[in-house]
C-alpha cells in the first residue's frame, strides 16, 4: 500500500462486484474527482451543480460514447471519504465498466489500492479505526447476527466503550500523578485499595469485551453440527429434511454413507455447517472403516452433535452401550434425535437414554414431522452464549481482541505493583502503556504499519 500521506492523487475503482448485471457503480475520490468525470460527461456541468445531487447524462471522450449513466456528486468534506467524491452508475457489462474506468484513468485518475477509500475516510476523520474495520466485517459477515454486530460497531458502539475505558484510565493516571507531585509532603491523594478496585473494574470490562470474540468467531465461521449414529438410522434422510432437498443418497442398506457430506444452512440468522457422517459400527470393510474413523474426527471438532437413534427398533444393550460411550466422549453439546417417530416408539428411546441427561427431540426425518422442534432445540443449545452476548457489543476483530488482551496485561502489571507496595511512578508507566495500546482500537495511537495491515485486507473499491 502507498504511504498514508500520499493522497494527492484522485483514485478510481469499481465499487460493485465484477461480472454482468443491471448496474455497476464506479467511484472516484480526490480533489480532481469531479473535474475528471466532468471532462467526459455529456450533460450538466458537474463542477457547477450543487453537492449531494444526481445527474443523468452520457460518458463520451469525443470519439466514443460508452454508456448512459447517473452521476452522484459529493463535495469535500461532506462525503464518505471526506474528499470530493463521485459515484458513476452505469450498465454492468464488463466491457462498459472497463472502458469507462480506462477513460477516467486517461483523464488523470489512478486505480485505488485495497481499502483506500475507507482509509481516506479514517484519515480524514469521517470514522475511527474500529468503524473502518466494521465496513469490511459487514461485507464478510456470513450470518444475520454477524451483520448486526458489525453494524453496531459501524455505528460507533465499540468506540464509545473504548473511549469510556480510556477516560477511566486517564482519570486513574491523573490521580497517581497528582499523588506523585505531593510525594515529598507525605500526602496520599487516593488510597491504593481504591486504585486497585478501579483497575479491577476496567480489567473486567475489557475481559467481557474480548471474551465475546470467540462467540463472534463461532457465528462468523459457522456452527459445526455433526449428524451421527448407527448405520441406517436416518442420518442422511435427516440431512435432506433439514436442507429441504435430496442432497444425500439414502438407502435401507447400512453403510450407504461412506464419507462425510458437508452443507451450510442458516437457522434463525445463524450459519450452521452440517456434516452427515458415516454410521458408527464395527466393520471389516476397509472403506467403511475409514469413513467411521473420519466420523470420530468430525465428532471431536463439532460444536453440536445430533445423535440419531432409530425409535422403530428395540434399544438393546449393544445399541445403548454404543450411544452412551459415544455421548460421554463428546466435549460439544449433544442433542438426541429419536427418529422414525412415525413408525416407532420414541418413548422407549427416552426410557433407554434418560440417564444421559441430554435433551431429546422426537421426529420423523421421512415426513418432516418434528423438524421445527428440532430446529428450536438446536438453536436453544446456543442459548447460554447467545443470552450472554445477544444484548451486548460483540468484538468481531481478532486484532481488537489482541489489543484488549495486551491492555489487560499492562493493567495487571499496574495492579500487581500497587498490591506489592511499589512506587506510583512504576504504576504510572504501566497505565500509560495500557492507554497507548488501547488507543490502537480506535486509531488514536495506530502506527502506519497497523493501518497498512488492516486496509490491505479490504477489497478494492471499498
Amino acid at each position: 500500500m502507498k504511504k498514508i500521506t500520499d493522497f494527492n492523487e484522485t483514485i478510481v475503482a469499481l465499487a460493485t462486484a465484477l461480472g454482468s448485471g443491471s448496474i455497476a457503480i464506479i467511484r472516484l475520490s480526490g480533489k480532481d474527482a469531479i473535474t475528471i468525470v466532468n471532462s467526459v460527461f455529456k450533460g450538466k456541468d458537474l463542477v457547477a451543480v450543487p453537492a449531494n445531487t444526481i445527474h443523468f447524462g452520457r460518458i463520451s471522450d469525443g470519439k466514443n460514447e460508452y454508456d448512459q449513466v447517473l452521476v452522484s456528486v459529493f463535495h469535500a468534506p461532506h462525503s464518505y471519504t471526506g474528499e470530493n467524491y463521485v459515484e458513476v452508475s452505469c450498465h454492468a457489462n464488463p466491457f462498459i465498466v472497463d472502458d469507462i474506468m480506462d477513460v477516467f484513468i486517461k483523464m488523470g485518475a489512478v486505480s485505488s489500492k485495497p481499502g483506500e477509500f475507507t482509509l481516506r475516510a479514517f484519515l480524514n476523520g469521517k470514522m475511527d479505526l474500529s468503524q473502518a474495520e466494521a465496513v469490511s466485517a459487514i461485507i464478510r459477515a456470513k450470518s444475520r447476527m454477524g451483520i448486526k454486530n458489525s453494524l453496531e460497531q459501524l455505528n460507533g458502539k465499540l468506540a464509545e466503550q473504548i473511549i469510556q475505558i480510556r477516560q477511566t484510565l486517564i482519570d486513574i493516571t491523573g490521580l497517581i500523578e497528582i499523588d506523585l507531585d505531593f510525594s515529598e509532603e507525605d500526602l496520599e491523594v487516593v488510597e491504593r485499595k481504591d486504585l486497585v478496585s478501579r483497575i479491577n473494574e476496567t480489567i473486567a470490562d475489557l475481559n467481557r469485551l474480548h471474551s465475546s470474540f470467540n462467540y463472534a468467531k463461532l457465528l462468523d465461521g459457522g456452527i459445526r453440527l455433526a449428524i451421527i449414529g448407527e448405520p441406517n438410522v436416518g442420518k442422511s434422510t435427516l440431512l435432506n429434511q433439514i436442507l429441504g432437498e435430496n442432497r444425500a443418497i439414502t438407502s435401507h442398506i447400512p453403510g450407504t454413507t461412506r464419507d462425510a457430506i458437508h452443507e451450510n444452512i442458516v437457522l434463525n440468522g445463524i450459519l450452521f455447517k452440517i456434516i452427515d457422517t458415516a454410521g458408527l459400527r464395527q466393520t471389516a470393510n476397509e472403506i467403511e472403516y475409514e469413513g467411521i474413523k473420519r466420523t470420530k474426527s468430525h465428532i471431536s471438532t463439532s460444536d453440536i452433535i445430533l445423535m440419531v437413534i432409530d425409535s422403530s427398533k428395540t434399544q438393546g444393550k449393544k445399541a445403548i452401550d454404543l450411544v452412551e460411550e459415544t455421548v460421554n466422549a463428546i466435549s460439544g453439546k449433544v442433542l438426541l434425535v429419536a427418529n422414525k417417530a412415525d413408525v416407532g416408539n420414541p418413548h422407549n428411546v427416552r426410557k433407554a437414554y434418560g440417564h444421559l441427561n441430554k435433551p431429546l427431540v422426537e421426529m420423523s426425518a421421512l415426513t418432516g414431522k418434528g423438524l421445527k422442534d428440532l430446529e428450536r432445540q438446536i438453536t436453544s443449545l446456543l442459548a447460554g452464549a447467545h443470552e450472554q452476548f445477544s444484548d451486548s457489543l460483540i468484538v468481531t476483530s481478532k486484532r481488537q481482541k489482541e489489543v484488549m488482551v495486551r491492555t489487560v496485561n499492562h493493567l495487571t502489571d499496574a495492579r500487581q505493583t500497587l498490591e506489592q507496595g511499589g512506587g506510583y511512578e512504576f504504576v504510572s508507566v504501566d497505565l500509560r502503556q495500557a492507554l497507548d495500546v488501547l488507543g490502537e482500537i480506535t486509531g488514536e495511537t495506530a502506527t502506519e504499519d497497523i493501518l497498512n495491515n488492516i486496509f490491505s485486507q479490504f477489497c478494492i473499491g471499498k
